[in-house]
């Protein structure tokens, strides 16, 4: 009876000892073959999608990082515009791409947003993070030149004389909209917010007049502000950008408004990390490059590389900032 009980233990035992050297060789043959495809890598273009439209200062910035990244991953990198969704159609795009490094998605933190309004089930974590390789500080409010108003102060005077009157153009869904709910809440005010698209458009319905306010980034914008067509409000940013100081912050002018911006490079989850890594090796050679500062000084970013972990903290704590405002947001999407 013993010698049965022992003979069945053995027998469980060679099993699961060959189970498991099983398991050791798929996993050994799968690291060989990722080192392989890294070796390799990138051996054709790689396709970055920009979930949003040309002309915003994500596609400028996706194309211009781009242009150098090419240098140094040897291949085309070929931007895809892929609008729709407050940049969720774009965004499934890449997730349901194959994880072999040749699908990217070129983002800000308005792919935290949807998700946040409570407009589709996924956000940032859905992919696997590349790095960060530039960051925005030159959020500003604009209005038109005809306005009655030409500081924060001032405008959020107006609008409270006037509740539901001023026009605040937004995306629904996405960053702008974000803002929008976030100045009514902090300045106590309450704007009509009007959907008319992504950046470009908001840019063209404010020059036309056919709203009253827009966030926008600066460098987008720069020669509007030159022309005096556009008249900055305040810089959403906790202190002034050095490299046009003259507009004061709206913290300055007695409101607690900051909305830096970071531009991320993401993968389908489940790509070899031997890719991920080599492309993020590339993204820092890029922010290094003294020719791509220059290029990005133009639009006043600031090019700065965040490694994976690195970049997914700094991810993490945007989120838990723009969580804080998860209620106001789903409420105030539901009545769009």
């Amino acid at each position: 009876m013993w010698c049965m009980e022992e003979m069945k233990v053995r027998k469980q035992f060679r099993s699961i000892r060959a189970a498991v050297g099983v398991l050791a060789m798929v996993m050994t043959a799968s690291f060989g073959l990722s080192a392989q495809a890294a070796d390799s890598y990138p051996s054709k273009p790689i396709q970055v999608v920009v979930p949003v439209g040309a002309g915003g200062d994500t596609d400028t910035n996706a194309r211009l990082f781009g242009k150098f990244l090419e240098k140094e991953l040897g291949q085309a990198i070929v931007v895809t515009n892929v609008k729709g969704g407050g940049g969720t159609i774009g965004m499934r795009r890449v997730m349901d791409a194959d994880p072999d490094g040749y699908t990217a998605l070129f983002f800000h933190g308005e792919a935290m947003i949807p998700q946040l309004a409570g407009l589709v089930d996924f956000g940032i974590d859905a992919f696997q993070m590349v790095g960060i390789g530039v960051l925005d500080d030159t959020t500003v409010l604009a209005t038109h030149k005809d306005a009655k108003y030409k500081t924060t102060q001032e405008f959020v005077d107006y609008a409270k004389a006037h509740p539901g009157e001023v026009e605040f153009g937004i995306l629904t869904g996405g960053y702008p909209h974000l803002i929008g709910i976030v100045l009514q809440d902090v300045a106590g005010i309450k704007l009509n917010l009007v959907d008319v698209g992504g950046n470009a458009a908001k840019t063209v319905a404010l020059k036309g007049h056919k709203i009253d306010v827009i966030n926008t980034q600066y460098g987008l914008t720069k020669d509007y502000f030159t022309s005096g067509d556009f008249i900055a409000l305040g810089l959403l940013s906790d202190k002034r950008n050095g490299t046009f100081n003259a507009i004061p912050t709206a913290k300055e002018q007695g409101y607690d408004l900051e909305f830096d911006k970071f531009f991320f490079f993401a993968m389908p989850k489940g790509t070899p990390q031997a890719i991920v890594d080599k492309f993020s090796a590339a993204m820092k050679k890029v922010v290094d490059n003294p020719e791509y500062k220059a290029e990005a000084a133009k639009f006043f970013v600031t090019p700065t590389y965040m490694a994976p972990a690195e970049a997914t903290v700094y991810a993490q704590k945007q989120q838990q900032f723009f969580a804080k405002y998860q209620d106001l947001f789903r409420a105030a999407s539901k009545q769009q």
